[in-house]
């Protein structure tokens, strides 16, 4: 009897593994003989698609797709239509069709909404859209989907975007042919500088199937020295700006600012670094920007005998250089302010330059917004300010210092002071001198603190601050206020406002009990002890 019943079950097993198999088989069947019924098609009316504003319910676009292969009536076939649109993020909108409608179709409005408002498509631009139709097969067997898909490029129709694949430069102050601009890496910048006749000029623009131009608002609008608004419109259309002489011109597109800049290369000084060139100097030495004042640069050192000029970087090139208002070889004017202009640097350095006339030591100073240059040789070159005091410390008297920094004294600090110094005095707060001019100094750096500590007189005061000649004693010589003051009797304070210069009154007198109130937020101080004012700002 046990017997039997293993013999039963082994039989049961085996058949059971047999129908499995034969199972396992028809599926690899099915699906191989499904993959090869790829019957179905999707068609689009066309593989591009201009929507046109003018007329928003003409229908833009068809897609008819076939029916999926019949497998019989035990199947029940689906079809999942899809649309989605390259490089967009937003999600590709879904249908399902199980109706035999096999077709959709979008009007020139119903299109341009999908795809700016939905796939956030720009504006008249180009962007391939894909369609895919997919029939799903449900039944006893697996069956694969077949699957359908149509690509249309569609050109959206509104505003013209500030894009180019390619711009130039076109008008009568141009020429005859079209001229290339140059792009920058990402871009975005397009630059230009060479000569320009008088006369109109704008820039033309190719972009994806369009022929658009850049230019102003208004017609023949005249040049400004800032940036300009710019529009894009159809070039048959585009307004021109005026080029008013015959000039080198330094020209820059912005496509993400959306402005254009058009200036003569002596007009403004454009330059992210300023360098000296020439025999005088070998290679080229870097100009500083002065932190007393962000359009002038400075230099000191050693130059020898021969050529100078003065190449500008901007945007990563040296196109211009600054140089004499004339061309050829001029005189430094030894310690006297001239105006100069800019030529190409090729030009700079062959045929117009400054002749350093022996080797020496040499400041050099530039404004390049009053467009000057001052070259001092060692005769002439501004030294720094010497001053004698009661130097009651050493017991000298007098006793002279060479001013080379200035320190702040004052309740600002709550007195605090560094190791090894008088109290009061921290070298973080110090005022260094100007490369441009020994007798200028500058702090530039965190907000100066406003702390309140008793005077000399024990009254309780706020932020004061004056400048002295050295930081060992308080009874130094000094540059204080204007505010009117006596030694044993009373202090005087003059509150100061971010911006306005104020006089300072130099000595070892009254002057000393003298003090400025710092104004809330500054973090930039000037004192000038060759004209005798401060100024507290904020940057």
């Amino acid at each position: 009897m046990k017997t039997n019943n293993i013999l039963k079950t082994a039989v049961w097993l085996l058949a059971s593994s047999m129908s499995l198999l034969a199972m396992s088989c028809n599926d690899d069947i099915d699906n191989s003989y499904s993959r090869n019924q790829s019957v179905i098609e999707l068609q689009p009316s066309g593989d591009y698609i201009k929507l046109d504003e003018g007329n928003p319910d003409a229908t833009a676009l068809t897609l008819d797709w076939t029916t999926a292969h019949d497998y019989g009536d035990d199947y029940i076939t689906t079809y999942k239509y899809e649309m989605r649109v390259s490089g967009s993020t937003a999600d590709e909108i879904m249908e399902y069709e199980d109706d035999g409608h096999f077709s959709r179709s979008y009007t020139n409005q119903q299109l341009q909404e999908l795809l700016v408002e939905h796939f956030g498509q720009l504006t008249s631009t180009i962007r391939e859209v894909q369609f895919t139709v997919t029939a799903s097969f449900e039944g006893p067997r697996l069956v694969v989907p077949d699957i359908a898909t149509a690509r249309v490029k569609v050109k959206t129709y509104g505003a013209k975007q500030f894009s180019a694949d390619q711009l130039f430069m076109a008008g009568t102050a141009v020429g005859d042919a079209d001229v290339l601009l140059e792009a920058n890496n990402d871009g975005t910048v397009y630059s230009y500088t060479g000569k320009l006749s008088a006369g109109k000029i704008n820039f033309p623009v190719l972009f994806g199937d369009e022929e658009n131009a850049i230019g102003p608002s208004e017609a023949d609008e005249a040049l400004t020295l800032s940036d300009m608004p710019a529009i894009v419109t159809d070039r048959s259309e585009a307004n021109s700006w005026i080029i008013p002489e015959d000039d080198t011109y330094r020209i820059t597109v912005d496509m993400t600012k959306q402005t254009v800049k058009i200036v003569a290369a002596g007009a403004v000084v454009d330059a992210d670094q300023i360098f000296l060139a020439g025999t005088a100097v070998g290679d080229q030495v870097e100009m500083q920007q002065t932190l007393e004042n962000e359009n002038l640069y400075a230099w000191r050192g050693q130059l020898s005998a021969g050529t100078l000029y003065i190449p500008l970087t901007y945007e990563g090139k040296q196109e211009m250089s600054i140089v004499p208002m004339q061309e050829g070889s001029h005189d430094i004017n030894d310690g006297q302010s001239s105006s100069f202009t800019q030529v190409a640097t090729n030009t700079a350095a062959s045929a117009r330059y400054w002749s350093i006339p022996s080797a020496g030591t040499y400041r050099i100073v530039l404004n390049k917004e009053e467009k000057t240059i001052i070259i001092y040789s060692d005769k002439t070159d501004l030294e720094p300010k010497s001053v004698s005091w009661n130097n009651t410390k050493l017991g000298i008297n007098p006793y002279t210092t060479v001013i080379e920094k200035l320190y702040m004294y004052g309740t600002f600090n709550a007195f605090d002071h560094d190791s090894g110094a008088f109290t009061g005095y921290q070298d973080k707060f110090n005022l260094l001198p100007s490369i441009a001019d020994p007798c200028v100094f500058v702090y530039k750096g965190d907000a100066l603190p406003r702390s309140s500590q008793k005077d000399e007189r024990g009254n309780t005061v706020q932020a004061s601050v004056k400048f002295t000649v050295d930081n060992t004693n308080n009874n130094v010589y000094a540059f204080g206020s204007s505010a009117d003051a006596k030694r044993n009797d009373h202090n005087g304070y003059i509150t100061a406002k971010l911006g306005t210069e104020e006089k300072i009154v130099a000595g070892q007198r009254d002057n000393r009990y003298a003090y400025f109130i710092i104004p809330e937020g500054c973090n930039f101080v000037v004192v000038n002890i060759r004209n005798n004012t401060v100024l507290f700002d904020k940057k």
